[in-house]
This record gives C-alpha cells, structure tokens and sequence, in this order.
C-alpha cells in the first residue's frame, strides 16, 4: 500500500444509497465513544470519591457544570474525532459549535454531544446521569446512544433496530413504546427549566394538570433518560422546553425507531434545533397536546421554516 492510499480520505457518511452500513459504522463510533464519556463519569463520581465534586454555575444559580463534565467531553471529543475524521462535524455542550453555528449544521452530518446529561443529579450522588451523543443529518438524528452508567443502561440504536442493553444481566431487548392509550392510565415525564427561578414560564402549571390526570408525572433530571424511559415503554410520554440539540440528540431518534411520536409541544413537526417537544408511545399524543395547550406561551416563530 502506498502512503498516498494509507493517507486517503475516508468515505463521506451518507454519500450514497448504502445508508444502513453508514449507521451501523456511525453506532458502533457513537457506543466506543460514550464508553470513553462513562468511565469518566465513574472515575469521578461521589461513590468513588467519597465526596461531591467541586461544582460550577452557568447562566443561573442552578444550571451546574463541573470539571467532570469537561473531562468527559475531552474523552468522547477524541473518539469521534479519532474514528469520524472528515465524516462528521461536533457540536459538544461545553465546547460550543466548534467554529460553526447551530443554524450552519443542519445540511452537514453532525455529532451532538452531552457529555454529562444531568449534572445537577451527578454533583449530588443521583444515579440519573448519562453521556449523551446523537448524530444528525440534515438535521435529522440518525444514530442515537445513552449512556447511563450508575443505572447499568445503554439505550442506542439506528432506523435499522434500536435497543435496551442491560450491562448488569448482559441481556437487551429491542425498543417498543407503550400501548397506553389514555392520561389517565400513563406515566408521564417533564422537566423545569433552569431559569425557573426568575421566569414565569417554568412549565410548574402544565405540571400540575398532568398531576391530576395521570398515574404521575416523573422528573428524573437528565432529558436524555427521560426520551430513553418513552422508547422502551416504562414511560408513556415525556414533555419539555428550553433544551438544547446536544439534550435531544442521543435519544430523539430512539423514540422514533420504537415507534413512538415526536413533535413539538404545540403539535408542529419536531425540530432538533429548536429544543423543544412533545414525545409519546402515539396513542396518546392528541390528548396530551390538549392537555399541555392551556398552559403553554403562544407558539415561537420558526426560524426558516414560516410560522
């Protein structure tokens, strides 16, 4: 082999109509990588330390990052730069867009990273934390892995199969949604936002009207968890708003591949880079759109895509 060929470019994602080889190479990068993230996660957490890590605050008093964080990132960045070299661009949570904005993405295949999916429930003991990564096309998430290591679960998948991989049993099973088909009878999921402090709009009426509803309404910390908990039929929908891609990306297309509904909260076709949705086992997302309706603000403008 010559070094010209041994230095040759690898093959574009997606260039061709081999679509499946693609997500079946972009999964097995995507699970590699949130391998590296989890062992970090690990390595740094309260039970192994014997202490909570030195925390940090974003935008508000309760928007946490810690250096656990950062670290995971580093070792999920280098897998997927490593193994997805001029096939893909990555957007990280901690590191930004690297060089490209949200709104320049959505024509290019994407990586979405969340390296630490519930840090407030990471700096506090809480076993409900993942690594998050998701790859878009188009805008599109076509490969999705969970990665939640204090519970023993992988979530992952393409259109292809999706499945739930139980680390402690050694066992998966393939992702279905549930076949509930009233509030009444659901379990349902939400989460608050972390200006909730400050703003009106903290989704606690929406809340409530699930509350009086349905079975009850969970609020495990990590939305990446929550679109898994959908997927694999524990929960039966599972609603939020100002999120971001990185939030949605791992597991928004689980959802999907299990044949669950994803839209946004007003009903309009789901959009990653919006951060907002409503996710469902199907059967009940009319009911739950008229549900969340009379408490939700008036529906934003969609940036390029009209009303």
């Amino acid at each position: 082999m010559t070094a010209g060929a041994r230095q040759r470019a690898p093959r574009g994602w997606f260039e061709d109509a081999d679509h499946a080889e693609d997500e079946r190479e972009a999964l097995a990068i995507a699970l590699e990588a949130a391998e590296a993230g989890a062992r970090v996660l690990v390595d740094g957490s309260r039970h192994t330390r014997g202490a909570r890590p030195v925390v940090e605050t974003k935008a508000s008093g309760i928007d946490l990052v810690t250096a656990i964080d950062r670290a995971s990132e580093v070792a999920v960045v280098e897998v997927l730069r490593r193994r997805s070299v001029g096939r893909a661009s990555i957007v990280a949570e901690e590191g930004g867009a690297s060089g490209l904005g949200i709104e320049d993405t959505r024509a290019l295949p994407i990586w979405y990273v969340d390296p630490l999916d519930g840090t407030t429930n990471f700096a506090h003991g809480h076993p409900f934390c993942s690594v998050s990564i998701g790859l878009a096309v188009e805008g599109v998430a076509r490969v999705g892995v969970v990665h939640a290591p204090f519970l023993g679960l992988i979530w992952c998948g393409t259109p292809s199969r999706a499945v739930r991989r139980d680390l402690v049993r050694g066992v998966e099973r393939e992702l279905r949604v549930s076949e509930v088909t009233k509030v009444e009878d659901a379990l349902l999921a939400t989460g608050f936002p972390y200006d909730r402090r400050t703003s009106a709009d903290d989704n606690l009426a929406a809340h409530n009207a699930g509350m009086k509803r349905a079975h009850g309404v969970m609020r495990c910390g990590a939305a990446s968890i929550d679109l898994a908990l959908v997927a694999e039929g524990t929960y039966d929908a599972y609603w939020e708003r100002k999120l971001k891609p990185w939030d949605l990306a791992g597991a928004a297309p689980l959802l999907a591949f299990a044949g669950g509904t994803l839209t946004d909260p007003w009903g309009r076709p789901f959009a990653l880079d919006e951060g907002v949705l409503l996710a469902s086992n199907g059967h009940l997302h009319e009911e739950m759109l008229a549900l969340l309706g009379p408490h939700l603000p008036e529906p934003p403008l969609r940036r390029n895509r009209g009303s």
